[in-house]
């Protein structure tokens, strides 16, 4: 069952992927239906720029915006804030192809790999001269990058840990300040933390697996990569998710489901975010990102982030990052190139960090004595080590995610084999990769 159809039929509402995934069907006929729009940019010399900076990250923008203002008093400066992503996104979409979009937006970087087509957005190494690109985060970096174009460049990013209840962790006599350092005593952990009555009804959950579309296609990423496997091949022309590397993940998370029985089908599912199990104290383990972490505090849950174990030993991990793009058409490029610049300053960078507890683009300011000094942003900014320098960065990603969630889910359930699952998902995605 995908997310979508499940957050219709529980009345909940959808996630931004999942706005994200009708749109990227449609987006270009949306798009150019726009085109009979003229160009409705304010005056020359005023940078537009449409936000997304809401939530935990509102503080912080509001904060960078008034400190560009003052910096740069020369610049008429316009943002408009959206409070939900996929209303930026309708906005972008019904804009970009008829030259209405603003100079400048920060989106989440799936979101832009869909605006990407048809050319639309400037290539920042170009337009960003002030910027040395060997100081920005390789990981985060290489999520902006298409056809030898920097499209997007991140202001932060987040990363993956091993979420923890540190009380439920010492209570199974487990040490919350080491972790799992292989598969086998991840799968130890995952046992020894799951609590069921004598009934058998689950009461906690040793590691809650997923909760949407969007956590679905992440663990079965991650656990890829613990593996020693990637989605898709170096040049990005073809899957390779369905090799042996994705058998061995698919069935591990089968393993932990229904022979360990760590968890139940179903459990947890819906929008995560403060319903998810672990701030409920329903679920002792997660796959946890920088966002996890003030739900997790304002629920009264002892959290703690470890590093995600591979399978053989080291750690892996993957990065989400929030990223700036400037548009072709804009008569301000130069205006809008300031304000990114500005933004990857090193005290903006941690300023920014500091404030919405996320990881920074700049390495310098990953490393920062302040931001290393807090406790959660610290733990985040290890684990966006432990991803690879290399993403899935094509305009059709937002289709794979379904793609491979249902995958996941239809093995989970018992409807397919992992490896009927995962090849019926190997030919969906290369017909869209085809197109």
């Amino acid at each position: 069952m995908s997310a979508l159809t499940l957050a219709k039929s529980r009345g909940t509402s959808p996630n931004r992927r999942h706005f994200l995934l009708g749109a990227a069907a449609s987006g270009i006929a949306v798009a150019a239906a726009a085109g009979g729009v003229g160009r409705v940019f304010a005056q020359d010399q005023q940078l537009v720029f449409w936000s997304q900076l809401a939530g935990s990250k509102k503080a912080a923008g509001e904060a960078l915006e008034a400190a560009f203002k003052t910096a740069h008093p020369e610049i008429n400066f316009s943002s408009s804030l959206y409070a939900e992503p996929s209303q930026l996104n309708e906005k972008i979409l019904t804009s970009i192809n008829g030259n209405t979009a603003p100079d400048l937006y920060i989106q989440h970087w799936d979101y832009t790999l869909t605006y990407s087509t048809g050319d639309k957005l400037a290539d920042l190494k170009t337009l960003l001269t002030n910027v040395n690109f060997d100081d920005l985060d390789p990981g985060l970096l290489a999520y902006g990058e298409i056809g030898g174009q920097q499209v997007s460049v991140p202001l932060y990013g987040t990363s993956r840990g091993s979420g923890i209840n540190r009380k439920f962790v010492v209570e199974a006599g487990l040490d919350p300040d080491k972790g799992p350092q292989d598969w086998a005593e991840l799968r130890q952990w995952a046992i020894a933390l799951t609590k069921r009555a004598e009934s058998g009804m689950l009461e906690v959950a040793g590691f809650s697996l997923f909760h949407n579309d969007l956590e679905t296609r992440e663990i079965f990423t991650l656990f890829l990569q613990g593996a020693g496997g990637t989605l898709f091949n170096a040049d990005l022309t073809a899957p390779t998710f369905a090799g042996p590397e994705g058998l061995k993940a698919l069935n591990f998370l089968y393993e932990l489901l229904h022979t360990d029985k760590v968890t139940d089908l179903g459990f947890g599912l819906g929008p995560g975010g403060s319903a998810s199990p672990i701030n409920q104290s329903r679920a002792a383990m997660i796959i946890a990102g920088n966002y996890s972490t003030n739900n997790a505090l304002k629920a009264g849950v002892e959290f703690d982030v470890l590093p995600i174990p591979m399978e053989n030993g080291g750690f892996t991990s993957i990065v989400d990052p929030f990223s700036f793009a400037i548009t072709k058409a804009s008569p301000n490029q130069k205006q809008a190139a300031t304000f990114v610049e500005f933004a990857l300053s090193a005290e903006q960078q941690v300023a920014f960090a500091l404030a919405s507890k996320n990881v920074p683009v700049l390495k310098s300011a990953q490393q920062d004595p302040a931001v290393q000094a807090d406790p959660y942003l610290a733990k985040f900014v290890k684990t966006a080590s432990y991803a690879p320098a290399t993403a899935a960065a094509i305009p059709a990603f937002s289709r794979m995610v379904t793609i491979i969630a249902r995958a996941v889910q239809e093995t989970l359930f018992k409807r397919v084999t992992a490896e009927e699952a995962l090849k019926a998902a190997e030919a969906e995605v290369l017909a869209v990769l085809s197109r």
